[in-house]
């Protein structure tokens, strides 16, 4: 494939999706030029803080971007069209997520070559994007999920003639961890992600009250949220709120380099929501613990028992007993050699398997083989 423009259509802000900056990063290292057409991730933000040599980036303003939906659409379809203006009709086109696809197919002067990228899993067939989709699917050359399972569902929703490619939501690879800070004198737990009880965030904090006492609990995410509230007030609630940090959504690199900072991760997930029962592949912090070399907390999620207990990397709690995730952090707090065996394990794990890299060849490749 001749080198043409990218296109990544991605009217959720870059900056809150980190597979599209790796996308971006990729794509520009291997000497192709790329557009990005986005928006900020708060009110007050003017311009995102992702940048990257060869990556133009156009994003709406906060105007626009958290307006009315009609005169919203009407903004992102006007910068869309001057992206594709710049990169002529032979760039290739990455939409995100049905409300990409739908942005995409309302922009005159369509790419030559479109992807629908799917970050989550179609979950309502009668909404309106969703409903689309079925029809509109057949002008895109390629459609793109997280895992296989996503691939399967997503397949079966869209009546689609072959499986989607799989490209799954892996950090950008490194080639030696990052250093820790020594500036804490704590154990610390650490999360990072979307904050709510989705997440069973609130079963972590009614936790803490029973962990050693220098043992912290850190979260990374969106904390203005009236959810966030919820879970700060809980803190405060069961008397553990000078033990349980909300740190606030931090960039990247930052979120990386604070993880990395900490002991131990945790992730857990809701299995009464289909989204988090097929959430293995596409749930990337538990990849990002792995980059930071942390050993990690699961659940009993299809497939997370086998990745995290099946390569030494952590634990699994058998159900969402606040004592029993007290008696797991307790054993890891008083057992460092485990703890920097097995976040080894997990590091080496990231470096040779679980990154970005390994898997958006997949993508050059299917490029290189279509017309």
């Amino acid at each position: 494939m001749r080198k043409t423009s990218f296109i990544l259509v991605s009217p959720g802000p870059i900056d809150g999706y980190p597979p599209v900056q790796y996308q971006a990063r990729l794509l520009a290292a291997a000497g192709y030029a790329v557009e990005i057409v986005t928006s900020p991730l708060t009110h007050e933000q003017k311009a995102p803080l992702f940048s990257c040599t060869g990556v133009r980036v156009t994003c709406l303003a906060p105007s626009q971007a958290f307006s009315s939906r009609v005169k919203r659409n009407v903004s992102y379809v006007r910068a869309l069209l001057g992206a594709r203006m710049r990169a002529g009709r032979e760039a290739t086109e990455i939409c995100y997520d049905p409300i990409g696809v739908f942005l995409s197919d309302f922009t005159p002067f369509k790419s030559r070559r479109r992807i629908a990228h799917f970050h989550e899993l179609l979950q309502d067939p009668q909404s309106f994007l969703e409903k689309r989709l079925r029809q509109a699917v057949g002008g895109y050359q390629l459609v793109v999920v997280p895992d296989e399972v996503r691939a399967k569902h997503t397949a079966v929703n869209l009546d689609l003639r072959e499986l989607p490619l799989v490209i799954e939501n892996y950090p950008l690879r490194t080639q030696r961890p990052l250093e820790r800070s020594t500036l804490l004198k704590r154990f610390e737990v650490v999360y990072c992600g979307s904050l709510g009880f989705n997440q069973k965030l609130d079963m972590v904090i009614r936790s803490v009250r029973n962990w050693p006492l220098d043992a912290h609990f850190v979260m990374i995410g969106n904390d203005n949220l009236p959810v966030a509230k919820a879970l700060q007030n809980l803190a405060s609630e069961q008397g553990v709120a000078d033990k349980v940090h909300f740190v606030g959504w931090m960039e990247t690199a930052a979120a990386e380099k604070r993880v990395a900072s900490a002991d131990l991760a945790v992730a857990l997930l809701d299995d009464s929501f289909e989204q988090w029962r097929t959430a293995l592949g596409a749930s990337n912090k538990r990849f990002q613990y792995m980059k930071a070399g942390l050993p990690q907390i699961g659940d009993q999620n299809p497939g997370v028992s086998q990745l995290i207990e099946g390569n030494g990397i952590g634990t699994c709690l058998k159900g969402d007993d606040p004592a029993e995730l007290a008696g797991v952090v307790t054993g890891y707090m008083r057992d460092s050699v485990r703890c920097q065996a097995e976040g080894a394990r997990a590091f080496e794990l990231h470096k040779k398997v679980f990154n970005y890299e390994a898997v958006f060849d997949r993508l050059l490749v299917r490029l290189e083989e279509m017309p």
